[in-house]
């Protein structure tokens, strides 16, 4: 799961990475704003915790394509090899995607 925002400036998508899985993690670990430097315009991003939103990241699901190929060539002589193919993607990228849904459902308070 990657966390983005949107800067004010140039108004490009810019990313971050964090150990945090949920909204309330995030806010312990920065604060009630992040500040961030925009990676095209250089510009110091000031954002609301509640303005970061999270999509599910593609190099999991490339690592899980890549998973599912090695076990289509271990067990090629057992038949499973289009059910192993496309399940093992398929599993990785639904569970990156109910991770990032379930950050993006959650909101937080301001904490003093």
């Amino acid at each position: 799961m990657k966390l983005y925002y949107y800067c004010s400036s140039c108004q490009k998508e810019n990313s971050f990475t964090t150990k945090a899985t949920n909204r309330f993690e995030l806010q312990n670990e920065r604060g009630n704003h992040i500040n961030e430097r925009c990676k095209k315009c250089g510009t110091i991003v000031k954002r609301r915790i509640n303005r970061v939103y999270a999509k599910a990241n593609k190099m999991y699901i490339l690592g899980g394509l890549g998973i599912g190929v090695l076990c289509t060539v271990l067990l090629w002589e057992l038949g499973w090899v289009a059910t192993l193919t496309f399940t093992i993607p398929i599993i990785i990228a639904r569970s990156t995607e109910i991770t990032a849904s379930k950050f993006n459902k959650v909101m937080v308070d301001d904490k003093e």
